[in-house]
């Protein structure tokens, strides 16, 4: 791969690379997840150094492989703010793409949901809506989609209803409400993307995280620690 052309991107996660150099890995639009390095980056005075999250970016890469060489790097905009739990949050969805994605595999909708997740987590909104409608579409870039407008037999889904929800077949109606159900509410709350309690918010997060931990595959998320 030669890429030559300034491309919008935001840094996930870096680390030191000998004496002076940063390793990158950038949420590109046009090219997906790419590692690179930043020679010299953490030299005074050189633009490279100020690579950080959620700084919208535009860069330049060369070079063919795994990892690509970071040749230039211009701020997009103001970095966007995010402190406490929020940063936490933040934190979280870079994770999730770096376990989940492949690297060198295009999806500018990805690239656009992410950066409207991190505007959303900068601003008032409240972040668990955010997550919540973060990791249903990544699920869904990645063909992992869930089914929520309808059960395991083609029927929709009733809010007043009740569901277990299993990876595979999805959802299934019960009697009652056993223990590891989930309102038909929480499903079509997940679907729109628009949670109006608590109650469906507790749900829809008790659901989503199950959900990813499948699709981890028994991977530990380390930035789940900093919610403790």
């Amino acid at each position: 791969m030669e890429v030559q052309t300034l491309q919008p991107a935001y840094v996930l996660h870096t680390r030191r690379y000998g004496d002076s150099s940063l390793i990158a890995d950038l949420l590109t639009r046009e090219q997906g997840r790419l590692a690179c390095v930043s020679k010299g980056a953490l030299r005074a005075r050189r633009p490279d150094s100020r690579l950080q999250s959620f700084q919208p970016l535009l860069v330049e890469l060369r070079g063919r492989g795994e990892v690509l060489t970071l040749t230039c790097a211009e701020t997009g905009s103001a970095p966007l703010r995010l402190e406490g739990r929020k940063l936490y949050c933040g934190l979280y969805l870079n994770e999730l793409i770096l376990r989940l994605t492949a690297r060198q595999d295009p999806c500018p909708a990805l690239f656009d949901d992410y950066a409207r997740a991190i505007r959303g987590l900068s601003e008032d909104e409240s972040a668990e809506p955010v997550l919540r409608r973060f990791e249903v579409r990544l699920l869904m870039h990645l063909g992992l989609g869930m089914a929520l407008e309808k059960d395991n037999t083609g029927r929709p889904v009733i809010a007043d209803w009740h569901y277990t929800y299993e990876i595979g077949s999805g959802a299934g109606q019960v009697t009652g409400r056993p223990a590891g159900s989930f309102s038909g509410k929480t499903l079509l709350a997940l679907r729109a993307g628009e949670f109006e309690d608590d109650t469906t918010l507790q749900q829809a997060r008790q659901l989503m995280r199950r959900i990813i931990d499948y699709h981890l595959d028994g991977r530990p998320l380390r930035s789940r620690d900093l919610f403790r």
